[in-house]
């Protein structure tokens, strides 16, 4: 298996693309959810194996780069393949192709299991039909900085808020995690963004959010290509913090 990757091809249809007629950035995300889940599935831990376990998998971080635009009519091929996990951790790998194999995106995602009856996270080791030491070790993308720059709600501006319906939910019973990636970019204008390319974006999940919250985000630019946003609950907890680097 040291050179498993799983593919996927996807045509980009009218209802994936944004106003200039480019990938959304939650429709990576979503492409990125389907191979990773089929591939569990292909593997033989996917979603069907751990329910029975009474666990789920939920994604925890993503960091994406864009290399060529990605455009409506366009078919694509997602792959994906699964590193070897840490103790709690466990990594995922993906590249966006075009039919001639050039790569069109690059992406790495962190994920943890966790027990749907108590929330604790539980170790790797609950997998318990994988060979761990045949994984491919690849990364699609080196030396990711994982951090990304936080900041007070007083320090930011407030971009968008929503309150949260059913319509948002996945089979896990919160915020599915593409989601998120639309209120990400609801900060930004249309002027904003017409003339301008995302080439990174990075995201780290905090808190799950359910029906009948309402959600604060709030922008800061970090240099003049690069904008952090956090998303907050009533309460003021920050439940999401991402960071969107432009093209120059």
């Amino acid at each position: 298996m040291g050179n498993y990757r799983h593919t996927q091809e996807f045509k980009i249809k009218y209802c994936e693309v944004d106003f200039k007629d480019e990938i959304k950035l939650s429709t990576c995300l979503s492409f990125m959810e389907e191979v990773a889940c089929l591939s569990a599935d292909e593997l033989g831990f996917g979603y069907s194996y751990v329910k029975a376990k009474g666990c789920a998998f939920m994604v925890t971080n993503i960091y994406l780069e864009f290399l060529k635009p990605i455009r409506l009519g366009e078919v694509i091929k997602a792959q994906t393949w699964p590193l070897p996990p840490s103790y709690v951790v466990f990594g995922r790998e993906y590249q966006f192709l075009s039919q001639m194999d050039d790569l069109l995106m690059r992406a790495t995602s962190r994920w943890c299991l966790v027990d749907v009856k108590t929330g604790k996270l539980l170790q790797s080791k609950v997998i318990d039909n994988q060979d761990y030491s045949t994984y491919n070790t690849d990364k699609a993308v080196e030396n990711v900085q994982w951090k990304i720059p936080a900041f007070e709600r007083d320090d930011g501006e407030l971009r968008f808020s929503l309150k949260i319906a059913n319509s948002e939910y996945d089979h896990n019973m919160h915020v599915n995690n593409t989601r998120y990636a639309d209120y990400c970019i609801n900060c930004f204008t249309l002027d904003e963004l017409k003339e301008r390319a995302i080439a990174k974006f990075s995201i780290a999940y905090i808190k799950q959010c359910r029906e009948g919250e309402t959600l604060f985000f709030y922008r800061k630019k970090i240099t003049e290509n690069e904008y952090a946003v956090q998303g907050f609950n009533e309460k003021g907890e920050k439940v999401v913090q991402a960071q969107i680097g432009f093209d120059e």
